[in-house]
């Protein structure tokens, strides 16, 4: 059969118009079950139709009058009986009458003898054409699920089924950590929930028993699979199970692995999981007994063979325990999850008492009394990094004992079996869960029991030390314990500086000296941080990716945010490629930070809703609820503050009492109201933000809160908007990086007259364009341009603000993009008057409005109600009432409706 055209119709259209232009086709469409082609197919259909084409379904007859098309459709044509072969050798050997699209479906599979046949005996009259539906991108594939999904929940989807929608029906009713377990686990789970009529089980209908036995054992041993393993575990001869494969094959439920090795594998590893789901229990053990007996008969690797002892050893058996303890410490690095399953089950089958095997430990390696702890310690590894955090509470008791009564093997520093090791993730774990108390409990009473001054688990110790303390903002401390981690300098590895770097930086930056830009004094200190965990290998890069997070915060609140980015994504690569989920979340802000800094908001946005998904996974609210509140700041200047709004208040009805969380929380809340024109709503968020005792993560977002209320106060035309921006200025002063400077001009330019304001608003354009703060150059862009009105330079003001269009398109800031549309449209409104005088709404009769009077019109034009505003504005309703009536007289409005369809449009937008 041919299968070149000289001209390939790429879509339905064109497939319709070669027909009406007279041409006759033989189109195959090509993909994987569920992959579309059978909505490709009645996309297809309905065209022809609306073209006056004749559509038929199927091989019975049609008569087509005179010079009408004919579009005949075959769905799924490769798995239709050989008796389809007479009618359809009829049907392709006759040359048309009239122009005729033969359409039909197969999958990519081998396709059935008796098709090939057929096709190679279709009529010349026929063009033939191939169209593969291949998977979905992922963006296409996203645009398929509910909204609202994860970018975590989207990746596991997607991984999971290939790209191909098809299988969206057995996953999507599965839950995230269902999805996860499924994705990470070395075998399919025993049973897997399923919708009623599942579509991809229609493919097993009519399995005759031994097909069934066959495919099940395949199940068993996984993709690919060879036939001899096939045939011994379903104990059967190979040449049987050779037969029994080619029907297989002829069903396309399982197709030969290319490269012409004699090896098979499912058409899809989900079909494989239902298939493995849908054994009986008595029957999987049964296969996996045979799998690995024979799987040790050829010499298959002990990970091979693991996932088979794992799921067949029996109670007492310590010589399989101990393989699988090895088998897991292989893939430790690589796979955790995986480690941690055969760990579980080699603690389940190891005897508890020692006399149970007379012939000794299978292990040659090992030592009785410390078979279990080596398992325990490993277990608390692997669960360490997959964050299964009540797994390592669990354990840790047992391993602290077992390490004090000296029942653990001898180890070399830094080894996995460390104790000094085991005790300095715990501590980590906790104190990353908010339990501060007693992580430093913990260190204090193993830095007492250990005498040994400058050994290495004293540093690791020491440096734990300050890490809880950078993160309270304690820099003495933080230095104090560096200094003495660190006093015998010469003999500390490179990680273990990179270490104190990263937390020094970081202490710096929480208690208000933070790290100095490239070319200041002071920089040095972080560069060399860059310097070394960029020299450092993977491998050690993945054993503290928590000092790597603190240095990427680090460099962010220094506004070296393409560092930061650099060295967050290659750690959250090497995360993602060893398992390590429990450090995904710290990564994601890091760098989400950093996108949202720059501009990338999308980017942002994806990174902290990821965070928040992986975190609340993990157990761990408190990071989740700062994932929302970046998510809402980065949500503000993009979508709006209406979204913004929403999830900073979701974080702070979790988080209402006293922390740094509740207070960031309030403030973006305070910076959603002030964007809504709630100024009075704001002042009461942002004030207690501002004045809190708890350090905050970031000693320059301060300044941001004292901005804030700054601006609702100067609206509010209360007393303290001076002194709130005195705090602002006072806040740079201590935290002098680009932003916060700018920020704090920006609160200052309020209270100076326009020309100074323009010289100070003009400045702080420089700072943050200088910096790359995209975000903030923006907003400040068009505060100088609404300030250029004022003193008559519309020109000036015109260019700012389509500088601040431009850059909210390229961030994708669709709110702050509309902001600058209406910029542009005062400063048009203004044009006419060619004065530098600010007007106000007047009357026919030239009255202008009060300054309260504007005040109360500026929030009727935000949607307020009166009762909102004489809230706002601390008088009563009839106030408002009265100072309404009077604006509906000055201006001519005959309702509150033409009132803001008049004015909402040419008030500004507070930014």
């Amino acid at each position: 059969m041919r299968r070149t055209a000289t001209h390939t119709p790429v879509s339905v259209e064109e497939l319709v118009g070669a027909c009406l232009d007279g041409a006759s086709l033989l189109v195959e469409i090509a993909g994987e079950p569920g992959s579309g082609r059978t909505r490709l197919l009645g996309e297809l259909a309905a065209g022809a139709r609306r073209g006056g084409l004749l559509v038929a379904h199927g091989l019975q007859v049609v008569r087509a009058s005179p010079g009408r098309g004919v579009v005949r459709c075959l769905d799924d044509l490769d798995r239709a009986g050989p008796e389809t072969a007479r009618p359809l050798r009829r049907l392709l050997a006759e040359r048309p009458t009239v122009p005729t699209v033969i359409t039909y479906t197969v999958s990519t599979g081998q396709p059935p003898i008796w098709l090939v046949s057929c096709l190679a005996a279709a009529s010349d009259s026929y063009r033939t054409h191939r169209i593969p539906v291949g998977p979905l991108t992922p963006e296409d594939f996203a645009a398929q699920l509910p909204p609202g999904t994860g970018p975590m929940r989207e990746g596991l989807l997607y991984e999971l089924s290939g790209g191909v929608p098809g299988w969206l029906g057995v996953l999507s009713h599965l839950t995230s950590p269902q999805l996860r377990e499924l994705a990470t686990a070395d075998h399919p789970p025993g049973t897997v929930p399923l919708p009623a009529n599942c579509p991809p089980l229609r493919a097993l209908d009519g399995l005759a028993p031994e097909q069934i036995e066959v495919v099940r054992c395949a199940a068993v041993l996984g993709d690919p699979f060879a036939p001899a393993l096939v045939a011994a575990v379903a104990d059967r001869a190979t040449h049987a199970v050779l037969s029994v494969l080619d029907d297989l094959v002829a069903r396309d439920l399982i197709r030969a692995v290319d490269g012409g090795a004699p090896l098979f594998r499912f058409r899809h590893p989900l079909l494989r999981t239902l298939l493995y789901a849908r054994t009986p229990p008595g029957r999987r053990i049964t296969a996996h007994t045979r799998a690995a007996e024979a799987l040790d008969r050829v010499g298959a690797p002990l990970v091979q063979r693991a996932p088979h002892l794992a799921r067949s050893a029996e109670q007492g058996d310590r010589r399989t325990a101990c393989l699988l303890a090895r088998a897991a410490r292989n893939v430790l690095d690589t796979r955790p999850a995986t480690a941690a399953s055969w760990l579980r089950a080699a603690l389940r089958i190891l005897p508890d008492d020692d006399s149970a095997d007379p012939d000794g430990p299978g292990d040659p390696e090992g030592i009785r009394p410390a078979e279990r702890f080596r398992m325990a310690a490993l277990l608390y590894h692997a669960a360490e990094r997959t964050g299964q955090y009540a797994e390592c509470r669990r354990l840790l008791p047992a391993l602290l004992e077992a390490a004090g009564n000296d029942a653990t093997p001898a180890t070399c520093p830094g080894d996995l079996l460390d104790r000094t090791l085991i005790v300095d993730l715990h501590t980590r774990l906790e104190s990353d869960l908010g339990r501060s108390r007693l992580a430093r409990a913990l260190l204090d009473g193993e830095l007492a029991a250990d005498p040994r001054p400058g050994a290495r688990g004293e540093r690791v110790l020491l440096l734990r030390k300050a890490a809880m303390a950078a993160a309270e903002g304690d820099l003495p401390a933080t230095r104090r314990h560096v200094h003495q981690a660190l006093r015998h300098a010469d003999r500390a590895p490179d990680v273990l500086r990179v270490d104190a770097a990263a937390t020094l930086a970081l202490a710096g930056a929480r208690a208000g000296d933070p790290p100095r830009p490239a070319g200041t004094d002071g920089a040095d200190g972080i560069l060399d941080a860059v310097r070394m965990a960029d020299a450092l290998g993977d491998p050690e890069v993945a054993g503290r990716l928590d000092a790597v997070a603190r240095l990427g915060w680090a460099l962010n609140l220094a506004e070296r945010h393409g560092d930061a980015l650099r060295l967050l994504t290659r750690a959250l690569g090497i995360a993602r490629r060893t398992g390590r989920v429990a450090a995904l979340p710290p990564l994601l802000l890091g760098r989400g930070y950093g996108h949202a800094a720059l501009g990338g908001l999308s980017a942002a946005l994806r990174d902290t809703r990821e965070a928040e998904e992986t975190a609340l996974l993990l157990g761990d609210g408190e990071r989740a609820g700062w994932a929302r509140v970046l998510r809402a700041w980065t949500t503000l200047w993009c979508e709006g503050p209406d979204g913004a709004a929403d999830l900073a208040d979701h974080v702070l009805r979790q988080h209402p009492g006293p922390g740094a969380l509740g207070e960031a929380a309030a403030g973006v809340l305070g910076w959603a109201r002030l964007a809504q024109g709630r100024p009075g709503e704001c002042l009461a968020l942002v004030l207690p933000a501002a004045r809190g005792t708890d350090r905050p993560p970031v000693a320059g977002v301060r300044v941001l809160w004292w901005s804030a209320a700054t601006v609702a106060a100067s609206d509010l035309g209360a007393a303290g908007a001076r002194e709130y921006a005195t705090r602002a200025t006072q806040g740079a002063t201590a935290f002098p990086t680009a932003g916060a400077r700018a920020e704090a001009l920006r609160a200052q330019a309020l209270h100076t007259p326009d020309e100074a304001a323009v010289r100070s608003l003009s400045a702080a354009v420089e700072l943050s364009a200088a910096a790359g703060l995209a975000v903030l150059e923006c907003r400040v862009r068009l505060e100088l341009a609404q300030r250029l009105v004022a003193v008559g330079r519309l020109e000036d003001a015109a260019t700012e603000a389509g500088r601040a269009k431009e850059r909210a398109d390229r961030m994708g800031a669709r709110w702050l993009r509309g902001v600058a549309v209406d910029t542009q449209r005062r400063i048009g409104a203004s044009r006419p008057r060619r004065t530098s005088a600010r007007q106000g709404p007047r009357s026919r009769e030239g009255e202008v409005l009060s300054a309260r009077e504007e005040q109360i019109l500026d929030m009727v034009c935000r949607g307020m109600s009166n009762r909102e505003v004489a809230g706002a504005l601390f008088v009563s309703v009839k106030t408002v009432e009265a100072h309404l009536t009077r604006i509906f007289r000055k201006t001519g409005a005959r309702s509150r409706a033409s009132l803001v369809a008049a004015f909402a449009s040419v008030r500004p937008v507070r930014v």
